[in-house]
């Protein structure tokens, strides 16, 4: 019974350390390396999204999801909510 109950607690402990590292599994960019929010940038990135020159503000870079309403946009926000933003 003991070694049957290890092993459950075992299977529970690979499952939740999987599901932690899945959620974290974003590849990281170098174009979102200058931004604060670098994980919304890279999930971004990594969902259809774009880095591009700021017109409000010369000089500087800006990022931007895909067009909200589409399934790219919705897997940024599941990105982005995975990582604890949002």
């Amino acid at each position: 019974m003991k070694i049957l109950t290890s092993l459950a607690a075992a299977a529970l402990f690979g499952i939740l350390l999987s599901e932690a590292a899945s959620a974290q599994s974003v590849r990281s960019y170098p174009e979102c390396r200058s931004f604060q929010n670098r994980h919304s940038c890279n999930c971004a990135l990594a969902n259809g999204g774009s880095v591009s020159e700021n017109p409000h503000r010369p000089g500087r870079l800006r990022w931007q999801a895909a067009r909200p309403g589409t399934s790219a946009h919705m897997a940024f926000m599941a990105c982005a909510q995975a990582g604890g933003h949002f």
